[in-house]
């Protein structure tokens, strides 16, 4: 893992924040942009898997950090999982970790799983990550994961997270730079999906390569003390991170033919083809790019 400062590279909770519920209807959010990959199963199981591959940076993360027993946390945008268990763990039961989603079925999974878990100390509010109903300067910390890159108001999102902190408070991003993704021996079909892909991902205002960004975004805003730390990974046979790529194509399917990207027939037969090749033990693949960021809110 590569590390720059900021010179360098630049409980138990009934309620979660007084006088609020812990649930609002989908139906009361602000009318803002739709989640590029959907709020399909498929995508809930993806995220799912992409929150089990990400957790032992997560951890690694969140240990560098320091977080401190008793603190009250937040994971803005936290799908069916995000790191809810992790934090759960260092807060303790005198601590409060809120999950916020907007997609109800993400929502419904991540309270199933906090309550499989038996993570007590957990709460999930439903609400937008660019307009949330949590209380402003409440938080210890708030994190967000693969939110960013998703958004095209990086802007308004970052401000927002920050206006949930105490003064002094650790914000913490997490987002990935498609800028070292690929496969050796090249292949046509790893090609046209990720091109269909990425326009299906830019057309709803994603940026792919958010992940260098991130420190400057920072700096912008007027945190502190930034931190970044940086990391590639080769995506071994029978790794979540190898048929990534796959995943995100079944996820988006539907958008890559309505765009006329890609007919069903040829999505097909890429599909297989990159299966194929990325099966073979011979071909290389390399990660995303991951960026993790940090600082404090001035205070």
């Amino acid at each position: 893992m590569i590390d720059y400062s900021q010179q360098q590279s630049e409980k138990l909770v009934r309620r979660v924040i007084s006088g609020l519920p812990e649930t609002r209807t989908h139906d009361a959010l602000p009318p803002w942009q739709d989640y590029p990959l959907g709020g399909t199963q498929v995508e809930e199981e993806r995220l799912i898997r992409q929150a089990t591959d990400y957790e032992p940076r997560a951890r690694l993360l969140l240990d560098r950090i320091g977080v401190q027993p008793g603190s009250n946390v937040a994971d803005i945008g936290c799908g069916p999982l995000g790191i809810l268990h992790l934090l759960s763990e260092r807060v303790g039961p005198l601590g409060r970790v809120v999950g916020l989603e907007r997609e109800p079925r993400f929502a419904a999974r991540a309270r199933a799983e906090i309550a499989r878990r038996g993570l007590t100390n957990v709460s999930i509010v439903d609400g937008d990550a660019l307009a949330t109903p949590l209380k402003k300067q409440s938080f210890d910390l708030v994190h967000e994961r693969l939110v960013m890159i998703n958004v095209s108001a990086r802007e308004t999102l970052l401000a927002e997270m920050l206006s949930l902190l105490r003064p002094g408070g650790t914000v913490v991003l997490e987002e990935v730079d498609n800028v070292s993704w690929l496969c050796q021996p090249a292949h046509p079909s790893w090609d046209a999906i990720l091109h269909a892909f990425h326009a299906v991902f830019q057309a709803d205002g994603g940026d792919p390569f958010v992940g260098r960004r991130l420190p400057e975004l920072l700096r912008a805003a007027g945190v502190q003390d930034i931190q970044v730390a940086m990391s590639v990974d080769l995506a071994l046979p029978g790794e979540y991170p190898r048929k990534h790529l796959v995943s995100l194509l079944d996820s988006v399917r539907d958008r890559v033919s309505s765009m006329g990207l890609l007919k069903d027939e040829e999505a097909t037969a890429h599909r297989e083809a990159l299966v194929a090749h990325l099966s073979d033990p011979a071909t290389t693949v390399i990660d995303k790019l991951r960026v993790q960021a940090w600082g404090r809110k001035s205070k």
